[in-house]
This record gives C-alpha cells, structure tokens and sequence, in this order.
C-alpha cells in the first residue's frame, strides 16, 4: 500500500477511536466462578452485582447453574427450561439499571447496549424450546432478543418471549455446537442488530425503548399446550460480554467508505 494511504487510512481510524469509545460493563468466561447455582457468584460489589436467577423448575433442576462445558475445557451456565410449557421462562441476569451500570457505562453517546454471548443446544430434545439474550427495558418490559431454538433455528423477538412476538429469520445453525450472538440494541430509538457468528441476520426496530434493566441470559419453552410438565430442555452459554457502544455517525461511515475507495484506486 502507498505510503499517502497508510497515513490517510491511520487518520481517519484514529479519529474515530477519538469520537467514539466503547464503556465494557461486564465480561466473563464464567471459568473463575464457584460450580452450582449461577445466582451464588458476584461480578462485581455493591447493587445488582450477584447474578439473579428465576424460573418455576421441577423438583431437582436449577435453572443456570455453573457446570463444565459440553465441549471443550473450562466452565460455562446449563440453562434449563421451566416446567411450565407455554411460554415459561428462566432468566439469569445482573442489575444494569439499579446498579448504575448502564449509567456510567453509556455517557458520552454511548446509546447502544450490545450482547455478545456463545450459545450451545443440545440436539435429540423433544421439548420446543429456544436459548439466548434478552434486552430488557425494565424489570418487566422485553425490548430485543435473539435466540436459537431445539431445532438450530435461529429467532428475533420485540416486545416478548411468546412465538407471536418473535420473528423466524432464515438462519438455521447446527445443534451440539458453538454459536456466537450479538445484539445492538439502540435503548432511545429501537433501532435493532443481530447477528450470528459474525454474520448480520436481522434488523429492525423494537416497540418498547427509552430505558435499560438488564441483558439476560433465558430460555423458553415453545408449546402452547400438551406434553408434559416433567420434560426439560437445556442449553449452555458461555463468553458473556455486555457493553455500551457508540451510535455509528453517518460522517464516520463516509470517512471509512472514503478510505476503502482511496486504496482500492491506489491499487488500480
């Protein structure tokens, strides 16, 4: 590459790290944290820093506890479903709003709460079921989320947990295997991005925005009736990160759109 454009391209890199910096909340492998129940280790000290857990389970079952991971080495959360089958939830989560977490976190314009998790599911389960992230806006209102189901089929969510509320995007991704998640979720406007392994699967608005609860780790059970309340499903997640990202400005797209010209012209 020409000299000119490695000084230009360095430019424009540099004032957009200046502009725009991203506040990490949380970030965790989960391979320091005590095994059992998910809602006995602490990220940080003080409000919301222990992890809440809930779910309706059946006798036995817990609904995140901290095992070994299926594949692999080191630890990761078992998710396990509810005993209820329509639309039962389990939830893990720490306290980003009552904290101050997302507070501190998003000054500066830093309006987009983005999730990054690994999610595993188990194949051969018989109960419809789906695993992943949920953007809260408040301790009861869910504004985005983005899971996989039993079946490697890969959901989007505004507003809910139930299938009504979801929407089928045309990812389906292997079971017994690791997948990658992200999801940019701008908390003033809606303005929604997921992602699968790296690759851009949805985009759209949620109804509900204008606050921050938490990002939670759940599952939910898919059937709107029959089965049986004794059957379980069960998925693994691992590699949380939860931060505070920067609104992408229309001027820094164009610098770095620019750039890619320039040095392809270069190259010509």
């Amino acid at each position: 590459m020409h000299t000119f454009s490695k000084v230009f391209i360095a430019g424009v890199v540099s004032g957009l790290a200046m502009n725009a910096s991203a506040g990490v909340i949380y970030s965790t492998n989960f391979n320091t944290y005590i095994t059992g129940n998910l809602n006995q280790n602490a990220a940080w000290t003080g409000t919301g820093g222990y992890w809440a857990t809930t779910g309706v389970m059946n006798t036995g079952q817990v609904a995140m506890t901290v095992e070994n991971r299926p594949s692999g080495s080191g630890k990761a959360i078992k998710a396990t479903t509810e005993k209820y089958l329509s639309a039962g939830r389990t939830k893990g989560y720490l306290d980003l709003g009552n904290s101050g977490k997302w507070a501190a976190a998003s000054t500066g314009g830093n309006n987009i709460l983005r999730t990054e998790l690994d999610v595993y599911v188990g194949g051969g389960q018989s109960l419809a079921s789906s695993f992943g992230l949920m953007a809260h806006k408040s301790s009861y209102e869910v504004s985005a989320g983005l899971m996989i189901s039993n079946t490697g089929q890969v959901w989007t969510s505004n507003g809910g947990y139930a299938l009504a509320s979801r929407t089928n995007t045309s990812t389906v991704v292997a079971l017994n295997a690791w997948h990658s998640l992200k999801q940019d979720w701008n908390y003033l406007t809606g303005e929604t991005k997921a992602y699968v392994n790296g690759a851009l699967v949805a985009s759209y608005t949620t109804t509900l925005k204008g606050s921050v609860f938490a990002s939670m780790l759940f599952t939910t059970t898919d059937l709107a009736s029959g089965g049986t309340t004794t059957n379980n499903a069960y998925g693994f997640f691992d590699n949380l990160t939860i931060s505070a990202m920067p609104v992408p400005t229309p001027g820094a797209v164009t610098l770095v759109g620019l750039a890619g010209l320039f040095t392809k012209r270069r190259r010509a």
